[in-house]
């Protein structure tokens, strides 16, 4: 890398790994890239990775151990403009940070739970959250927000100035690696769906909508792939397992795009998304999809065009669309022919032009 590379720091999660593909783009453009976050997958040689404390639950210990990670982390090594990926990072990184001057953007991915939930305790905490965001939106030169709703919620509550957002529908989909398209031609017809095992991604409503089409008399295979992530009374393993002859658990997996390939349809039933770049995944192997019609879901797909969308928490109306579409080929070629179209608009290059303007007007400002 010559003298004149622009340093930026990418911060994440356990997810943070998805920032690859966009980081060859930056390099490609002259930056030198690090990334934080808590993956533990392999990172390639001209990315510096460094794995950092995060807690996604609220805990002010953890909390406070991840902002002193970061200030040490960032006094130690200079960069020109730093970005964050994830929920918590988008205001621990730059309440951190705020008697520093290096440039600060950040992607709202989603609101998370807090905003979702409508518990006493995620009422209470929405009140914190919306204090912390007020704290440092002066901080931060750009945040990105992937779908409207998102941005007018931060408007509405003065969570951001007028002049500092930007809508950059989705993080991108690497279209070159998607060569190849589901053949969709099992002899028992198999609904994937790919997701963090958490409530708020609709799980027991599709273990529940699995057990009616097969007390329906419907043979269906259902493939749920990802870590879980919630031990609570609305969703656990043992919940989990109680399901185990209507829907197959495979946790987390490391070659995702195999299975979408050998999957027939896939299925999200999401609660509230960002932007729902899964759907991106499934769109770009050629399998139809059935979701909710939802803020994240409907920035990429429209009713009846490039999806089946269905109300969010009811099983038995997502288990008739799950029967409708394995019982209509027809109906499952057009959404997928719908999708690979619309999928285009939504490829890595064209975002990663739009990222990277952000970041060289950050840096040219600071």
């Amino acid at each position: 890398m010559n003298f004149m590379s622009k340093k930026i720091c990418l911060v994440g999660g356990e997810d943070v790994h998805k920032r690859i593909s966009i980081s060859q783009y930056l390099i490609a453009a002259g930056f030198e890239v690090t990334i934080i976050g808590t993956s533990s997958m392999d990172f390639p040689d001209n990315i510096s990775y460094h794995n950092y404390p995060l807690n996604r639950s609220l805990s002010l210990v953890s909390d406070y151990k991840t902002m002193t990670w970061f200030r040490t982390f960032f006094t130690e090594n200079r960069f020109d403009v730093i970005h964050t990926f994830d929920t918590k990072p988008a205001f621990l990184l730059p309440l951190s940070l705020l008697k520093t001057n290096t440039p600060i953007t950040r992607t709202i991915t989603g609101l998370g739970t807090v905003f979702i939930s409508q518990s006493i305790l995620n009422r209470s905490l929405r009140s914190v959250y919306k204090a912390l965001h007020s704290r440092v939106k002066n901080r931060v030169f750009k945040t990105v927000f992937q779908n409207d709703d998102d941005k007018n919620l931060f408007l509405k509550h003065n969570l951001i100035n007028h002049n500092n957002y930007q809508l950059i529908y989705s993080s991108g989909i690497e279209l070159k690696n998607y060569n190849g398209l589901a053949k969709r031609a099992n002899s028992q017809f198999t609904f994937i769906c790919v997701a963090r095992i958490v409530y708020e991604k609709g799980i027991t409503f599709l273990l529940e909508a699995a057990r009616i089409c097969h007390e329906k008399g419907y043979d269906f295979k259902f493939q749920i792939v990802g870590p879980i992530e919630e031990n609570s009374k609305r969703l656990n393993k043992k919940i989990i397992k109680s399901y185990k002859s209507h829907a197959e658990f495979l946790g987390e997996q490391k070659d995702v795009k195999s299975l979408l390939l050998e999957a027939d349809a896939f299925v999200l039933p999401t609660f509230r998304e960002g932007f729902a770049r899964v759907l991106l995944e499934a769109a770009a192997v050629g399998l139809p999809i059935v979701s909710t019609n939802v803020t994240g879901v409907r920035e990429f797909a429209q009713h009846n065009k490039e999806a089946l969308l269905v109300p969010s928490k009811n099983a038995e109306a997502l288990a008739s669309t799950l029967i409708e579409l394995a019982t209509n080929k027809n109906l499952a070629n057009k959404l997928v022919e719908n999708a690979l179209k619309r999928v285009e608009t939504f490829s890595l290059e064209n975002v990663s032009k739009q990222y990277i303007s952000i970041f060289e007007e950050a840096i040219k400002q600071s």
